[in-house]
């Protein structure tokens, strides 16, 4: 008869399972095998910590899923949300199999790494959607390509939530992404002891996918003092705004009735946030590659051949990024370019990296 204790296979059997170790009542309730200490350490973060980050992890994950949705036209659903932290190398044993790793720098109100990390099952459960082969069954370039995109998406959705949430102007840099034979060559930069976070996406009648984040725990908690003074500096503004009271008087601002002309707007969403930062747009005519010897020996009334055809449309790059083709105008002695075609997010996906660049 059992004594009520696990063995090592039986806790080795529990930590590969998936939603079953998962919580919605995120740095409340420890997974299975594990209890929370009472004490925190410089290499941990609090159980009350872990809670708002948990509810900071929701904002993002359904902004995520509504990203996701939108790329691949499937319904996405965000669940089975969990947070833990501690050692890298002990966090990271808990991942079996292949893996993409994406790792994203983010600078400026929070600096540090967000690195995904995602399961083969789980990339190949979204991009198979986007590449139209719900067969397939390995991870290509054409798969990592398109899975790049879904990263991008997605850390597009993160970057909105930290930036309404935390106060704080965030930047990104490129996605650098990895295909590891195992999780055991996954590394966080200043990431020693780490918080990971691990939520599920569930694609309608596609299956699902999961993701983990590393973070340092450094920058966790960054992110959550940040999360914190957001909230207290709201909760003191809406402070401000109740009725005060002087020499016995009290006193409140006055209200208007609402106003019922006009049809309301269509809610824009957080994207209004990012409406006023300038982007770098590029008309490009063509290109062509040299060796230094011929570059060398341009000179005035040298000619140098592209790769466009007479007629053919130019490209429009925002960002070193291609989102449309048009044709040289000229108005008013300038020229111009008149719009022919908007790139679609999946011919993004699709065009080489030498386009690109």
């Amino acid at each position: 008869m059992s004594d009520g204790t696990l063995s090592q296979d039986e806790i080795d059997a529990l930590l590969q399972g998936t939603d079953e170790l998962m919580t919605e009542n995120l740095g409340t309730t420890a997974p299975l095998g594990y209890e929370a200490g009472p004490s925190v350490s410089a290499e941990t973060i609090s159980e009350t910590d872990k809670a708002t980050l948990g509810d900071l992890l929701r904002e993002i994950g359904n902004a995520q899923a509504n990203a996701i949705s939108t790329l691949t036209s499937v319904t996405t659903k965000f669940s089975s949300p969990f947070i833990d932290a501690g050692q890298l190398e002990t966090l990271k044993k808990d991942i079996k199999g292949k893996v993409i790793q994406a790792k994203v720098n983010l600078t400026g109100g929070v600096s540090g790494e967000w690195v995904y990390i995602v399961p083969e099952k789980s990339v190949l459960s979204i991009t198979n959607i986007l590449i139209g082969q719900e067969d397939n069954t390995e991870v290509t370039d054409l798969v990592i390509n398109t899975f790049g995109e879904v990263i991008t998406q997605t850390t597009g959705a993160l970057m909105t939530i930290l930036t309404d949430k935390l106060g704080k102007t965030i930047t990104p840099g490129f996605p650098h992404i990895d295909f590891l034979q195992d999780a055991s060559a996954l590394s966080v930069a200043g990431g020693t002891f780490v918080v990971r976070m691990n939520y599920v996406f569930n694609l309608q009648d596609k299956g699902s996918a999961r993701f983990f984040v590393f973070i340092p725990i450094s920058m966790a908690r960054s992110i959550i003092s940040s999360f914190n003074a957001a909230k207290n500096a709201g909760a003191m503004s809406m402070g401000a705004e109740a009725p005060m009271q002087q020499s016995g008087i009290q006193i409140k601002p006055v209200a208007f009735e609402p106003l019922q002309m006009g049809v309301e707007s269509e809610a824009m969403g957080n994207i209004t946030l990012l409406l006023d930062v300038p982007m770098r747009v590029t008309v490009e005519l063509g290109r062509t590659k040299m060796t230094i010897k011929d570059i060398l020996g341009l000179g005035e009334g040298s000619i140098i051949e592209l790769d466009k055809l007479a007629g053919e449309p130019v490209d429009i790059l925002v960002n070193d990024k291609a989102i449309a083709q048009g044709e040289v105008v000229v108005i008013d002695e300038n020229f111009a370019v008149r719009v022919t075609k908007i790139v679609t997010p999946m011919e993004r996906i699709f065009e080489s990296p030498e386009s690109q660049f």
